[in-house]
């Protein structure tokens, strides 16, 4: 499905409808869209709109995308062309395209690449406006909490992609291989470490368990921490997921890694490293560039970590295509105490309009277009009738090829979702709970977004360092204690200096 980052990665935060105004200009088209379908398009010159996006083109791409092309040129006069880059490519390849000014329209970015970086240097048009003239279904579809907790210094540089108040997670394992092992459904970590010891044991072949490398936010170590609410550890997000520097509890303070070597971290550190050790964790997590959930559905790997709550369909229906026995089924290590997690309602991806783009006005249009509730299912779940179709107000079933060509990548908001009809009882009340805010204890960092411009040539210079050593570390395949200091040699000054600076925001935004 579309609305998976990579190894399925549905993610973001919830909040409460907005009105908007701005005053910063927006050039390209005269003309807006009418609110209903139909009767717009005849008086707007042709335009083709230039969109970037993450992930790969499913099987139905050209299909539907004829679909939407057909539906926007009667009703906007308007076409999209969709350039899809893979997540390995995705952070190099979009700044190449930004700073040589290549003809883009939207393009998406997220405070895990580098959205704050990119709005600072000036590549992003400022919303209000647009918002204010061509998006009321944008605006009426994502509640005020989300707009407000989603702007950099009090702009609005990209539209917040996003369903609920903290992103799903989980851990996909094979239920086939636990029901033959004689194992119990897996409740906790350590039933999650029993059956990974035992598929290493079968002598199957399977690897037992594959994190994500290339992005930060898959290492095991990550994956952990931010489901343990006895510390609520959480990335700042000055170098995308890295837990280098981070938020603690809810005191306003900015921790660094190589001063407190945080109990809870170095643990996981070590325990992760027990895990490679002992050929749990793949001897290939740093080298594998298939991705963890395509290797699964290959039958090669038994575990791997993924943004949701409850396995799709249609990843069951490609295992069966390789195991005509096998099925995934979902570990959750979500804590649904009310109170417990915290949130900053901040949205993980954004869909931004590009400041030379010479159709902003048409590209406001277009996601207008697509925040519709008969173009977002167009967009999502393929064409009704062929590839799914609808089961009262909020569910679908899937019927050939579920899926569409974007989700969280271009138009995921809390209104228009709709759920699986066979999604389970207890997935469903997983995904409900985080959509309801008196569950989480508010942030006390929400609203605030750190600008790295004062400190831009050490937070990439750090970058540089951190990817000699972060994913090697935090999945288990580098020494803990010897690379641990030698990345402390190379970083800590740098990254002191990162420190203070975020520090010293933060201390200016809640001073306030």
């Amino acid at each position: 499905m579309a609305k998976l980052k990579r190894n399925f990665l549905v993610v973001a935060l919830l909040g409460v409808a907005v009105t908007l105004s701005g005053c910063s200009g927006a050039g390209g088209d005269a003309s807006a869209p009418s609110d209903s379908a139909g009767n717009g398009g005849e008086s707007l010159e042709p335009v083709t709109l230039e969109v970037v996006i993450p992930g790969a083109k499913g099987a139905n791409f050209n299909e539907v995308l004829a679909e939407v092309n057909k539906r926007l040129q009667a009703e906007i006069n308007t076409q999209v062309k969709f350039t899809v880059i893979d997540f390995a490519d995705l952070s190099q390849k979009t700044n190449v395209m930004l700073a040589s000014g290549e003809k883009v329209d939207l393009i998406f970015d997220a405070p895990w690449l580098h959205l704050e970086t990119m709005a600072a240097q000036g590549y992003y048009e400022e919303l209000s406006e647009l918002l204010d003239k061509y998006g009321p279904n944008v605006k009426k579809t994502r509640p005020q909490q989300m707009w407000d907790a989603n702007k950099i210094n009090g702009n609005i540089y990209g539209v917040p992609l996003g369903s609920a108040y903290t992103q799903q997670r989980s851990v996909f394992i094979r239920k086939d291989l636990r029901e033959q092992l004689n194992l119990p459904p897996v409740k906790t970590y350590e039933d999650l470490k029993a059956y990974l010891y035992a598929v290493r044991d079968s002598n199957s072949g399977i690897t037992p368990l594959l994190a994500g490398a290339d992005d930060v936010t898959y290492s095991w170590v990550n994956w952990l921490i931010r489901d343990d609410t006895s510390v609520n550890i959480r990335p700042t997000n000055f170098a995308g997921a890295s837990l280098m520097l981070y938020y603690k509890g809810n005191d306003g303070q900015v921790y660094n890694f190589f001063e407190t070597k945080e109990p809870k971290i170095w643990s996981n550190i070590q325990d992760v490293r027990k895990l490679f050790v002992d050929k749990v964790m793949s001897q290939d997590v740093l080298t594998n560039k298939s991705g963890p959930g395509e290797m699964q559905l290959q039958n090669k790997v038994a575990a791997t970590p993924q943004m949701v709550f409850g396995v799709p369909k249609s990843y069951n229906d490609q295992l069966k295509q390789v195991v005509p026995n096998g099925e995934l089924e979902a570990v959750r290590l979500f804590d649904m105490t009310a109170g417990k997690n915290l949130s900053n309602f901040k949205m993980d991806n954004f869909i931004s309009i590009v400041k030379t783009s010479k159709h902003k006005d048409r590209a406001m249009m277009f996601l207008d277009w697509a925040n519709r509730q008969e173009n977002y299912d167009l967009l999502e779940h393929g064409i009704e009738g062929v590839n799914w179709k609808p089961v009262g107000e909020h569910q679908y079933e899937t019927l050939n090829n579920d899926g569409g060509i974007v989700s969280f990548q271009l138009i995921l908001n809390p209104t228009l979702e709709r759920e699986w009809v066979g999604t389970d009882a207890e997935t469903q009340e997983y995904s409900q709970f985080i959509t309801q805010a008196d569950n989480f204890t508010k942030d006390v960092m929400t609203g605030f977004t750190f600008d790295p411009t004062p400190v831009k040539n050490e937070v990439a210079q750090f970058s540089t360092i951190q990817a000699k050593y972060y994913s090697g570390l935090f999945n288990g395949a580098l020494e803990p204690d010897d690379y641990f200091a030698k990345f402390k040699g190379e970083g800590e000054a740098v990254l002191k200096k990162i420190q203070n600076e975020l520090q010293s925001q933060v201390d200016a935004f809640l001073a306030k």
